[in-house]
This record gives C-alpha cells, structure tokens and sequence, in this order.
C-alpha cells in the first residue's frame, strides 16, 4: 500500500491487537480497536507527532473500546461504530473491568465506504461474535476484529453472538475475490486464502 504503514500494539489484560494505521505522507493517522494500557500507543503518537483522525472499532467488549475515550479526548479523534453495538457503551460486556465512556461520533450500519486519511475503506458487516461487529477493507487489509483468527473464528456465546450469523459473515469474507491479508483482533495475522483451506467454521 502506498505510503501506509501499519504498526500493531499488543495491549491490555486480553492482549488485543491495536492497529495504529499511518499516511506516511501527511502524518495523518488511525486507530482500530484501541485497547485499554494504551501507553506504548500514546508516546508512539506524540513522539512522531501524528494527526489521529479516528478510532475504528470492529465490536464493542471492553478489549477493543477500552481506550477510545482517552484518543478522543486527547486527538479530538472521531470514533466509528455500528449501531448494534452502541449499546455496550452503557451496558457493557467488561467483566467488571471498567472503562471510560465515551460518544460515538459515527454510527456505521455496514456497506459504506469511508474516506480517511486519503484512503477509501469499506465497512463490511459481520455479526456473530456482536450484533454489530464488523470488517474494515483497506486496500489488501482486512482488520477483521474477533470474527476469524489464524485457523479458529471468535466465540458466539457471549452476548449478541449467534453461530449462524457468524457462519454466515465468515462465508461473506470467504466469497470475496481474491486474496487479502486479515489483521485479527488477537493473535497472528493470517491471510483470505489459508483461511478459506484451513477453515474449521463449517
């Protein structure tokens, strides 16, 4: 990808991945599923001196949210979340883990195709692990929350979740064109192609 750079922090109690996604260019920057313990993610931005235009967040437990707040208030940055999981901002699936509220700036329902940083993104909706989880497409990337990992797929009992739905969206992924890089929520990368000969969902 042109001018983009991806740097992952592993943060947290729940080890999340966090994507700090950079135009090189401009300085601008994203941030998808930022996780709780976000210090190395911080002193990353400041000591670079990055414009955090927005947090993605692909689901809404605790382990991906937790550090939203902070990134808005600090970067102004605004912060994008389907509709569907809105709700475990006040009703939160944490554990008894708090973590900050915060507002959602935009409500996502899934098929659009978001500008930033110079770059088009496509929000894929995939429900099964939440209600509300979704994929974002950028380019060969897919940040792909907890809905598959490097040969498994995210756990449906936790509320919202559903084996169906999350069959269905893993099949919505597999039915794409080609092959594309899938950065999970937890774990190792792993790419479209290993996954579709390696998958144990059906």
């Amino acid at each position: 990808m042109d001018n983009i750079k991806i740097t992952t922090f592993v943060l947290g109690l729940m080890r999340t991945n966090t994507y700090l996604v950079e135009n090189m260019q401009d300085r601008t920057c994203f941030i998808v599923d930022p996780a709780t313990e976000s210090d190395k993610l911080i002193s990353y931005i400041d000591e670079r001196n990055l414009d955090v235009k927005c947090v993605l967040i692909t689901h809404g437990h605790f382990d991906h949210i937790g550090g939203a707040r902070l990134l808005q208030e600090k970067y102004g940055a605004k912060i994008y979340m389907h509709k569907s999981d809105v709700d475990f901002i006040d009703n939160p699936l944490d554990f008894g883990r708090k973590f900050p509220r915060f507002d959602v700036d935009v409500v996502l329902e899934g098929n659009e195709v978001i500008e930033i940083c110079g770059k088009n993104i496509e929000v894929i909706h995939t429900p099964g692990h939440s209600l509300g989880g979704v994929c974002y497409v950028l380019e060969d990337v897919i940040f792909c929350g907890d809905t598959i990992f490097k040969d498994g797929f995210g756990r449906y009992d936790l509320r919202g979740g559903d084996i169906a739905q999350l069959q269905n969206s893993i099949s919505k992924l597999f039915d794409r064109e080609g092959d594309k890089i899938l950065l999970c929520g937890h774990g190792p990368s792993t790419t479209l192609a290993g996954e579709r000969a390696n998958s144990s969902v059906y």
